[in-house]
């Protein structure tokens, strides 16, 4: 099992409830390499639209007044926009080269869910979420009891330790694996650890024992920030049924 810190994506559209939506990504997993994707389209989307920027602005006389105007600040705006988004794509790819097997894992299913962040009847929301989730496709129940512990745990300790007024949760589906996530906006600061010290407080131990069941059921787990927002995800195999 590791734990690190990676980032979570804001999605450029809400959700259905008109809330901010978050992607957690881990930067070398299969959510990750499929943003990627969408994104290397979106860079490739807005070079066409920057060209065609440009184009215009060569054909059009000065004398046209505010529309050359503008349509130059849209080509100088887009083209700073376009060199920060590859510039940050490159580190991203630079860095993933060094971690990632070459042959990416197929996601094959993605689920996320909004709730209150101060309402402590969201943990049980939560969780009947990932079990339904896993229900609908078909793990093993054994996999199924770690995910939904797993979110239990996760989903209290950002309900108690921050003042967060939404927190996410995200459930993945790849070959071999199931992932969940919980986000808030980290504003408890810190970074959660699996060890709480035996000399802290009962809060503090209280804090750390959903990281420490956490530790137990899941194959690997990690930590990421980006933004102040803080992910707690864990990824638990999936036993081949016979």
């Amino acid at each position: 099992m590791s734990e690190g810190t990676d980032r979570v994506r804001i999605l450029p559209c809400p959700d259905f409830q008109g809330r901010t939506a978050l992607l957690p990504t881990d930067g070398n997993g299969p959510v990750s390499r499929l943003a990627d994707r969408m994104e290397a389209v979106q860079l490739g989307l807005g070079g066409r639209l920057l060209g065609r920027a440009r184009g215009m602005l060569e054909g059009q006389r000065a004398e046209d007044g505010k529309l050359h105007l503008l349509t130059g600040q849209l080509a100088d705006a887009l083209s700073d926009a376009l060199s920060i988004a590859e510039s940050r794509g490159l580190r991203l790819r630079e860095a993933a080269s060094r971690t990632v097997h070459e042959t990416p894992l197929a996601l094959r299913a993605y689920g996320m869910l909004t709730l209150p962040g101060r309402d402590l009847a969201s943990a049980r929301t939560a969780r009947h979420y990932v079990r339904d989730t896993c229900r609908s496709w078909m793990l093993p129940a054994d996999t199924t009891d770690d995910l939904v512990a797993i979110t239990g745990e996760l989903v209290a300790n950002a309900l108690e330790h921050t003042d967060s007024p939404i927190v996410a949760i995200t459930c993945a589906l790849t070959p071999g694996t199931a992932t969940v996530g919980v986000t808030d906006d980290g504003r408890s600061g810190g970074t959660p650890v699996a060890s709480p010290s035996a000399a802290g407080s009962e809060a503090e131990c209280e804090g750390g024992r959903g990281l420490l069941i956490t530790d137990a059921l899941a194959t690997r787990w990690r930590t990421r920030r980006s933004g102040g927002a803080l992910t707690v995800w864990a990824e638990v195999a999936i036993e081949a049924t016979s």
